[in-house]
């Protein structure tokens, strides 16, 4: 393996950077034209050395390259697809929009035989006879994308509607991937290149821009096998995700084969880390708006976050791909700068000979039984007896709505989580009420009298203050368990008095005044003084409980060894029982409460008795009582069999979305229906209330608009996706288009509002454009779609002849900014000035850009876009 000194950092300008800089095109003759496409290739890289050299871009003497590709097009123009091309942009397709009968006839095309593929086969051979080789390959599109430009957005509906054709053209289109993908192995030896410059280029990676679209039980349900028949016929595989890949993570990660992923900008990189782990390489995307408008402080700050947040460094990498005219070049020196400096990758690395697998004292204490106890229940804790869990839920540390329930006084929460961990198996409930800024010791007093109300469980009283924990203790009725003291001589003085004056049991941690130590052995010493302390305070060895703290192996990949170490040396040496915080060895990583669950198993072997933990988390429930099973602790098998067959027997109660049956019907049925985007059943669901004397625009009014409302909020809140939200938006116009005819005129004729919508000139995206559409329209406005590429002119006139309210302008790209700027002078300067609001919106755009050009609004999406031209209008929802 090659070493790297610093991650790699790449840099990809978008084709209107060159063209309108230097000249240089990317028509139709750049992919028909192979002596085009090398001398382009050999040009850019001289004007890369001109601007860049001195960070390392470009070539001054650049040799020829024989290089093939075709953008993203070769698969949807065999299918039949219109292809865009354009001196300043990458081809584009434009969707075929195959009807359900066409789809379910489409069969796998000849694509060898098929143009343009027979004419780049020309090409590749013309190369090979001329240069001895070729270099590159071809882009395979992608599942979903590919289906998308068959299909079009009516594929979003097919996922709800029509599972099967789904089904039928994901599976063309796997196969016709397949196909290109041997092709490409074949010719060049190589699968990536045309995707991205930032992975091994042997790797087959396909592309998954759209996947960001869907949910991730879509994306499982519906496209994964087809991107595991992919990986299963060509692999190693990797994964470009160009936009946030947060949502679809874990499915991701049931790809077969993956060794690489690409995320795009604004995805969580530390999640990602956790959720595929350090043999997933991970490529990191920055903005190209913010490479484009952020300042060089901004661009070195993101690269810095990317970085910190992308370990381990030696297979991560950034990439500030579609970087368009108007980047500043100070922004991009800025970025290899900041990846060469701060982005160096350490050599040293553990060896593993100085890793011990082996240990113990050879010293066998006599164990020992801790008795804790609440005013009529005993618990036994020891290594005979089964495993005692101790509950940790209730801790405002992390959990929100706990700690503001108790600035507020409120001990209700309190309350009920004692009693659903004591119905999930606890037997001790730790109490912790450590709030900033709250009177602690009256708090804890009030919250052990509050369980003591609820459970009959004993308490382990939980505070880092004196003086809390002695207002808890004498609240408390029984012996309670104290958590906890140190091996620091101050806490030493003034807790253990504490313990002993109310005869209560102790919890001991392996910390000093130093901090934790790393090596097992000195875990063992402060365990030892602890103990001997206990014991000359009048405490007895018995009633100590010794916690020799569970480190995150994430951050060091032998603190779980040591922690079990200690463990067996305390249980050897001292023969006190023990307990641990379990959660705190999975710390970072993906799949906690597996790692956790194999961890109990490993210390309780070694002398765990009574492990903290969430005992309302199945996993780590299950492995308690499988523990006990197979160590002989569960006479009869009986615990195991009746907590497994109340588990089993345990109905989520969970409200459907929507009843099928008709029966009982009511108008909240018809919202629930839409909400759920059950179109056919939302339609039934009207009727029967019209039948029933229901009022036509009483249904619209406070049924469909509000359900529409509710999607459009979870739309937002990224609880639902692009396909629920048409779902919804489709099911409500059905419903809309039963009621109109039996709405009285006026109302049946009267529009919220006109709106012109289009994609700039320049840009030939429409998803989110269509969207708006379709929630615009089933909101009860008019809609004039300009569709895509749509010159400030057409803007202009569309909007005087309809008489327009509102103007919407969409951009994906930074390349469309000049044309959002000049489309909306062009509205300003005009005699629509005054009559006409602007909004624009798009993944490219912000709301600073946007106030700057002098537009009246910024959406953030479809929903938000929606809400945005309700409010210029002055229209309550």
């Amino acid at each position: 393996m090659t070493y790297k000194e610093h991650i790699p950092l790449g840099v990809g300008f978008y084709p209107d950077w060159f063209h309108k800089q230097f000249g240089i095109s990317f028509g139709r003759e750049y992919f028909f034209d192979p002596e085009t496409r090398i001398e382009t290739r050999m040009e850019i890289d001289r004007r890369l050395y001109e601007k860049f050299g001195d960070v390392g871009l470009g070539d001054p003497d650049p040799k020829p390259k024989p290089l093939i590709t075709f953008g993203m097009v070769m698969l949807p123009t065999i299918f039949g697809c219109e292809i865009v091309y354009n001196d300043d942009a990458l081809p584009w397709a434009m969707p075929l929009n195959l009807s359900e009968d066409e789809v379910m006839k489409l069969g796998v095309p000849d694509i060898f035989n098929s143009y343009p593929m027979t004419d780049m086969i020309k090409q590749i051979e013309n190369l090979n006879d001329k240069y001895g080789k070729v270099v590159g390959d071809i882009n395979t599109t992608g599942v979903q994308n590919l289906a998308l430009k068959i299909r079009g957005d009516q594929l979003y509906i097919d996922f709800f509607e029509k599972p099967e054709l789904c089904r039928h053209l994901l599976g063309i289109c796997a196969e016709c991937i397949i196909q290109l993908f041997r092709f490409n192995k074949k010719t060049t030896g190589t699968g990536a290149i045309d995707v991205t410059p930032m992975c091994d280029p042997k790797l087959y990676v396909f592309p998954n821009c759209t996947a960001e679209q869907i949910s991730l039980d879509t994306y499982e349900e519906f496209v994964l096998e087809y991107d595991n028949q992919v990986a299963d016929a060509c692999h190693p595989v990797g994964i470009h995700h160009c936009g946030s890949v947060d949502e679809v993570l874990d499915g991701y990660a049931k790809v077969h084969h993956l060794e690489f992923v690409e995320i795009g900008f604004g995805s969580d990189v530390k999640k990602t880390r956790e959720v595929f782990g350090p043999q997933v390489a991970v490529n990191a995307r920055i903005s190209p708006v913010l490479m484009k408008n952020g300042s060089s402080e901004d661009v070195a700050t993101e690269v810095r976050r990317l970085i910190d947040n992308g370990a381990p460094l030696d297979n991560f990498s950034i990439d500030t791909v579609g970087l368009t005219y108007g980047t500043p070049d100070e922004n991009v020196k800025t970025a290899l700068m900041t990846a060469a400096e701060y982005g160096k990758i350490d050599r040293d690395v553990p060896s593993v000979t100085e890793r011990r697998f082996f240990f113990g004292s050879g010293k066998t204490a006599t164990p020992v039984e801790t008795h804790v106890s609440s005013a009529t229940k005993t618990v036994k804790i020891g290594p005979l007896q089964p495993l005692v869990i101790i509950g940790e839920r209730i801790n405002p540390t992390g959990r929100k709505k706990l700690a503001r329930a108790l600035e507020d006084g409120n001990l209700d929460l309190v309350r009920s989580e004692a009693v659903r961990q004591v119905e999930e198996g606890a037997q001790i409930i730790d109490v912790n009420v450590g709030v900033s800024g709250i009177d602690e010791p009256k708090m804890l007093k009030e919250a052990i009298l509050a369980i003591q109300e609820v459970t009959d469980v004993p308490l382990c009283i939980d505070s880092a203050l004196p003086k809390a924990l002695e207002a808890g203790l004498m609240a408390y009725k029984g012996k309670a368990l104290v958590n906890s003291v140190n091996g620091e001589k101050h806490k030493l003085e003034r807790i253990l008095p504490l313990v002993k004056a109310h005869n209560a049991a102790v919890i001991g941690l392996t910390m000093d005044d130093n901090g934790i130590p790393k090596e097992a052995e000195k875990r063992l010493e402060i365990a030892r003084l602890i103990v001997e302390r206990a014991e000359q305070t009048g405490i007895p060895r018995e009633d100590v409980i010794i916690d020799p703290l569970a480190m995150a192996i994430s951050a060091d990949d032998q603190a779980g060894l040591e922690t079990i170490k200690a463990l067996r040396l305390i249980r050897d040496e001292l023969g006190v029982n023990q307990t641990l915080g379990l959660s705190n060895i999975s710390f970072g990583l993906p799949e906690r409460a597996s790692i956790n669950t194999v961890f109990l198993a490993m210390a309780v072997l070694n002398g765990l008795t009574c492990p903290i933990s969430d005992p309302t988390i199945w996993e780590m429930r299950r492995a308690t009582l499988l523990t006990d099973l197979l160590l002989g602790k569960d006479e009869f098998c009986m615990n195991y069999l009746s907590a497994s067959a109340k588990k089993s027997g345990k109905v989520e109660e969970t409200k459907p979305a929507v009843k099928e049956e008709l029966e009982g019907a009511d108008l909240e049925t018809i919202k629930e229906a839409v909400i759920s985007g059950k179109r056919k059943l939302a339609v039934e669901f009207t009727q029967k209330a019209l039948d029933r004397g229901a009022d036509p625009q009483d249904i619209i009014n406070n049924y469909l608009i509000a359900g529409l409302n509710i999607v459009g909020d979870k739309f937002e809140k990224k609880k639902i996706f692009v396909p629920e939200m048409m779902m919804a938006a489709k099911s409500m116009r059905a419903c809309v288009d039963l009621l109109s005819p039996l709405l009285k005129k006026d109302e049946d004729t009267k529009d919220l509002g006109t709106v012109v919508l289009g994609t700039v000139f320049g840009d030939l995206h429409d998803i989110g454009k269509n969207l708006t559409k379709l929630l615009l329209e089933t909101s009860g406005f008019r809609v004039i779609d300009l569709g895509e590429n749509v010159p400030p002119d057409r803007f202009v006139e569309a909007a005087r002849d309809n008489s327009a309210h509102i103007v919407g302008l969409s951009s994906l790209l930074t390349t469309g900014d000049p044309h959002v700027e000049e489309t909306i002078n062009a509205i300003k300067s005009s005699d629509l000035a005054d009559k006409v609001k602007v909004i624009c919106g798009g993944a490219a755009l912000t709301l600073k850009f946007v106030e700057a050009c002098g537009a009246d609004a910024h959406a953030k999406n479809a929903a938000d876009g929606v809400k945005k031209i309700k409010d210029l209008l002055g229209i309550a929802d």
